[in-house]
């Protein structure tokens, strides 16, 4: 037998196996010495947590430990620094938004279990099997189109059973796959930029226009919203289509033999069943209630949970379902994500940084384009609504004291605020499509990062020549 030796030195075989604790320790030490250093014009609370977003954020942005570790973390750290009290800190956790999420879970698992998602998905595939790319922008574009009326996530939510059953029929085991990535980063990125659309794709929306109300008492009405919001979605739209068909391009599957397949599948299924009939009702009741009720009363999360209890009443599904069809790491992950914007926003953190900007003898459209891109950077790692609440009132005061138009500051940052590309934390639709596990954090960084840019670009387009 033929022995090898490894002749490469000690400290370098070290350093490739244990890299990844080499690089946490590196990272730590300098958590650590940031804590150190006390700057002036800012609190200690208001430092100490943009010290933990922008360690938070590297640690999400790197994997080193897993995410729900990192969000674990987060609560400890927030606390144990200081910065907020661990009841309150604690409480900021259990948030709306955190329950649509698991309700979302909920209605998901009860559209599959009932049937009735494979049912829709066979008369789909069954009708549009040319293409596996033309496929998953079919649910790129159906998610893009319904977010124009209804909230993203209400609509990822709504459309994630069928992705899912797309990806079981065509035998997508294994998650680690251009088609998986392509189908679900369809689905996350078509309901965002659909999101930003109409008053009806987001709360920050709403929020920001009554911001807006609130400081200069003016307003924009829904038509004004769409001739500020289409430049940039149409464009959008576009050159996120080219990326995500460039970026993940998807493997050679057998269409023809898998449509014939399905065809016979579907065919022979048994007649629409009482659990089918019952879940479509509740789904679509579930419906109504988000387009109706969604921003009033009981909110959207309300209607969430309403449906999700229903599903177990009428016995479409069992807890030992639910339990298995939550994806509790990501819960964790959005939760923290929650938290760690709301005591962002509670101290006086982002107005340091904000004030560390030159504005006095700033271009107009330079202005703009600095407060899109801090809503769009912060965007990617707290929620987007959090964004709005943070930034609008800043920018808004300061941009009248410069003259400018305080509409056109608002939708820029309310519009970019939107567009959470990179992390899944940022909102909960590409969080609830990243919670399928079919792509990684590094894959939506990688084309979520061009598209950042890009939306820059577009923005300043449509500052210059549509607004």
């Amino acid at each position: 037998m033929r022995i090898i030796i490894d002749k490469r030195p000690f400290f370098y075989l070290l350093l490739v196996r244990y890299h990844k604790f080499f690089l946490l320790l590196l990272l730590f030490t300098l958590f650590l010495l940031a804590l150190t250093i006390k700057p002036e014009g800012i609190t200690i609370e208001g430092y100490r947590i943009t010290v933990i977003l922008i360690f938070t954020a590297i640690l999400w942005s790197t994997n080193l430990i897993p995410p729900a570790i990192t969000s674990l973390l987060v609560l400890f750290l927030i606390p144990a620094l200081s910065v907020m009290p661990a009841k309150k800190t604690f409480a900021f956790f259990g948030n709306e938004p955190l329950f649509f999420i698991l309700s979302a879970f909920i209605i998901s698992v009860a559209t599959e279990k009932s049937g009735l998602a494979k049912r829709i998905t066979l008369i789909i595939l069954s009708k549009r099997t040319k293409s596996s790319t033309k496929l998953a922008f079919s649910i790129y574009y159906i998610g893009l189109i319904m977010s124009f009326f209804m909230p993203e996530h209400a609509v990822a939510v709504l459309l994630l059973p069928f992705a899912s059953n797309i990806a079981n029929l065509l035998n997508i085991e294994n998650k680690n796959t251009s088609f998986g990535k392509l189908l679900f980063l369809s689905l996350a990125y078509g309901t965002i930029i659909g999101g930003i659309a109409t008053f009806l794709g987001g709360a920050r929306n709403a929020l920001a226009v009554g911001l807006l109300e609130e400081i200069s008492g003016e307003s924009i009405s829904f038509i004004d919203w769409l001739r500020f919001s289409l430049p940039i979605v149409l464009l959008l739209q576009l050159a996120c289509l080219i990326l995500l068909k460039l970026l993940f391009k998807p493997e050679k599957i057998e269409l023809d033999i898998v449509s014939k397949n399905l065809k016979r599948e579907l065919e022979m299924l048994p007649p629409f069943t009482s659990k089918e009939v019952i879940t479509f009702i509740i789904i679509a009741l579930t419906l109504a209630g988000w387009i109706i009720i969604g921003h009033r009363g009981i909110g959207l999360a309300g209607v969430a949970i309403i449906s999700a209890v229903l599903f177990f009443i009428f016995g479409i599904i069992e807890w030992e379902d639910a339990e298995k069809g939550i994806n509790w790491s990501a819960f964790l992950m959005y939760g923290s994500a929650i938290t760690l914007g709301t005591v962002f926003a509670q101290t006086d953190g982002g107005a340091f940084l904000i004030k560390k900007i030159d504005i006095q003898n700033i271009m107009p459209e330079t202005y703009l384009i600095i407060a899109g891109a801090i809503a769009l950077l912060l965007t990617q790692f707290i929620p987007n609504a959090t964004v709005v609440a943070l930034l609008l009132p800043i920018f808004l005061k300061t941009g009248i004291a410069l003259k400018l138009d305080p509409k056109i500051i608002t939708t820029s940052i309310a519009l970019m605020s939107g567009l959470a590309f990179m992390l899944p934390v940022g909102t909960p639709a590409h969080f609830i499509s990243y919670s399928k596990g079919y792509y990684t954090i590094t894959d939506s960084i990688k084309i979520g990062a061009l598209l950042n840019i890009i939306s820059l670009f577009i923005l300043y387009l449509a500052i210059k020549l549509f607004w």
